[in-house]
């Protein structure tokens, strides 16, 4: 038996209304249409799914809190720009710095996902993934062209989201790259919302340059507020301390 994605058209995009021999496009397409652009922006349909409603913060240490509180009130901040039509060329950034698994990402995808409801579309970056699959075009001559291509989308996407800055590698092309990325929106105003497990380490990393530009656009110009958490271990703190994957197991 066939199972339809929608089950009022099945799939065929058009429900027809016999007694009156006329055909309506049907409301699957829409949403269709929207997962479509969601995924040319590295949207996953995880991302929709994350949202301030559903992070727990029962029992979670102050500095998850503090992180909550700081993308909470960015994310605010973004929206009520849109709302005043000021778009978000000119907004501070952000960054979430934490160890793994304290809720760095499901936070900034939260913080983002109200301005897809203003028909604003963020662009997701994954750090490793997304840096493997843009360069593999290099050794496809025939879609080596989408090199510049997907650098011209990250370039001038209105919100770029940059997760996991350094995870489990540093490779200078990768390195090279991302400083131009982060130069040109540092130039041009546009803003970049991004994680990473590092912190003064990512000086060393990236170039006192990148990293400088990175932390210096945390802070509102206006206000001096800095949207900037650190969710990191003291020295010998205890490594699964604010991961939430083992919070009920020991």
């Amino acid at each position: 038996m066939r199972v339809y994605e929608c089950e009022l058209c099945r799939d065929s995009g058009v429900i027809f209304n016999l007694e009156k021999n006329v055909g309506y496009v049907c409301s699957c397409q829409e949403r269709k249409k929207l997962k479509r652009l969601l995924k040319s922006y590295n949207i996953s349909d995880e991302f929709v799914h994350k949202n301030f409603g559903n992070f727990t913060l029962k029992g979670m240490d102050k500095r998850v809190v503090n992180a909550y509180m700081i993308a909470k009130e960015y994310s605010d901040g973004l929206v009520d720009r849109v709302k005043r039509g000021e778009g978000l060329r000119g907004a501070p950034w952000m960054g979430l710095l934490g160890t793994s698994g304290c809720g760095k990402t499901h936070l900034v995808t939260a913080a983002a996902y109200p301005l897809i409801e203003l028909g604003v579309l963020p662009m997701f970056f994954n750090w490793v993934q997304s840096f493997t699959e843009w360069f593999a075009y290099y050794n496809k001559p025939e879609e080596a062209y989408k090199v510049d291509e997907i650098r011209q989308r990250i370039y001038n996407c209105d919100i770029l989201i940059v997760d996991d800055i350094c995870k489990e590698s540093q490779k200078d092309t990768w390195i090279k790259e991302f400083y131009g990325i982060v130069d040109y929106r540092y130039r041009k105003q546009l803003p970049i919302i991004y994680t990473s497990e590092y912190f003064y380490q990512l000086v060393g990393f990236l170039s006192k340059a990148t990293a400088g530009r990175l932390f210096e656009k945390t802070k509102n110009p206006e206000t001096g507020k800095m949207y900037l958490a650190k969710m990191l271990l003291a020295e010998n703190e205890d490594p699964l301390a604010l991961d939430y994957r083992f919070r009920d197991i020991f």
